[in-house]
């Protein structure tokens, strides 16, 4: 499973690096914005959480695998939108981040803060649901993975987020 999570977190560094517009030389040809299809990445990004999730959850009774997939399902819709709304805040932040003024910065760290938010809020609440449905450890188990894998998703854009300069 660390192999796989590897790739999820690459993922998450080239959506990162991809919207940078000023990347370290190195001996890796740039990437510029146009390289990067949001719905591909997206999509990449799910396919990807679906199956570390099937890894992760594997150990399961086949009718709680169904039931977890079923529930899963209605979960991926909706941090689906969580996310699209993370990488799109990303991408404007690093489209304008030379040109960001104070309010700018206000309105995006505000946004940011309710991702996170939202984030923690839907995965409190798929773990209600799951608790009833699959049992606590289980729910215990889907909430260790989605922390983990939202944990190297945001670190891996933190990380090649560009810096705004000090005044």
């Amino acid at each position: 499973m660390k192999k796989a999570l590897s790739l999820f977190l690459l993922l998450g560094i080239a959506v990162a690096a991809a919207g940078q517009q000023a990347a370290p030389k190195s001996s890796m040809p740039e990437m510029s914005k146009s390289d990067v299809d949001m719905a591909k990445l997206e999509n990449a990004l799910s396919k990807k959480r679906r199956e570390l999730f099937a890894a992760g959850m594997g150990g399961l009774s086949a009718d709680q695998q169904q039931a977890f997939w079923a529930v899963y399902a209605d979960f991926e819709k909706e941090r689906d939108a969580n996310m699209a709304s993370r990488l799109n805040l990303l991408k404007d932040y690093t489209d304008r981040f030379a040109t960001l003024s104070d309010a700018d910065l206000t309105k995006m760290v505000d946004e940011s803060a309710a991702i996170q938010k939202q984030t923690l809020d839907l995965r409190m609440k798929y773990f209600g649901i799951l608790s009833q449905k699959i049992g606590v450890k289980a729910a215990g188990r889907f909430v260790h993975i989605d922390d983990y894998l939202t944990t190297l998703m945001r670190l891996g854009m933190l990380d090649n987020m560009p810096a705004l300069a000090a005044n």
